[in-house]
């Protein structure tokens, strides 16, 4: 286990969640690399433009923007049993004039689960993440000149009832988000943290966006989920 790490919460979101899961009765996934089950590090790194991430507070409308980042991870072949092992971010700043950083607490995070869930014109599987999960701690700390305030602390977490599910595809897939790269990838569209800091000027929830290739670490290979 590293300790704290710095990270973006759409890259938390998409890949922390993404890559680290917990036993389960229901999982359906078999992950393999070059035709061979996989166990290893892993890592995921974003593409096709920025990772965003907003939310709404009494100071309105706060949009960070972070042009770079990564997630490391280790995985079991099955799906089950991944740990997050170190995350980071880059050129994240926000619409009040100011720049943003994220620290990602209590690594590893654990509670989802890989499924093969395929639609036609769509992803091939989908990853769950069962909540509440208070394993996720995720601080924020903006800066916002155009607005007078030198430095705001957020705290994030996955405190209600309500999954997350992010959509997932294989290198093959022509429906892939970003077709010009031909690796594995996932999805971040719309999911969100909620604030479990008692300042409402922190956003009340925080939603994240991105698109992220995904391969194995070191070596680069793609990785291939299936039933």
């Amino acid at each position: 286990m590293r300790s704290i790490r710095r990270i973006g919460l759409p890259v938390l979101g998409a890949f922390a969640l993404l890559l680290t899961t917990t036993t389960s009765a229901f999982a359906s996934a078999t992950i393999t690399s070059g035709g061979v089950a996989y166990t290893g590090n892993v890592r995921a790194t974003n593409i096709g433009g920025n990772v965003t991430l907003s939310g709404t507070s009494t100071l309105g409308l706060i949009t960070n923007t972070c042009t770079g980042g990564t997630l490391d991870a280790y995985i079991q072949s099955n799906g089950l049993n991944g740990q997050l092992t170190g995350v980071g971010l880059t050129g994240c700043t926000n619409n009040k004039g100011g720049t943003t950083t994220v620290t990602a607490l209590n690594l590893p995070y654990s509670g989802g689960q890989v499924d093969y869930a395929a639609i036609a014109g769509g992803r091939d599987g989908k990853i769950t993440i069962f909540a509440p999960n208070l394993n996720v701690l995720v601080r924020a700390v903006l800066t916002l000149p155009s607005i007078g305030i030198p430095s705001l602390t957020c705290d994030y977490g996955l405190t209600t009832s309500t999954a997350l599910v992010i959509d997932v595809y294989n290198g093959a897939n022509a429906n892939r988000p970003v077709t010009t790269n031909s690796h594995s990838q996932g999805k971040l569209a719309g999911q969100s943290l909620q604030r479990t800091s008692s300042d409402v000027r922190c956003p009340a929830t925080a939603v994240a966006n991105g698109k992220f290739q995904i391969v194995t670490n070191p070596g680069g290979a793609d990785l291939v989920l299936a039933p």
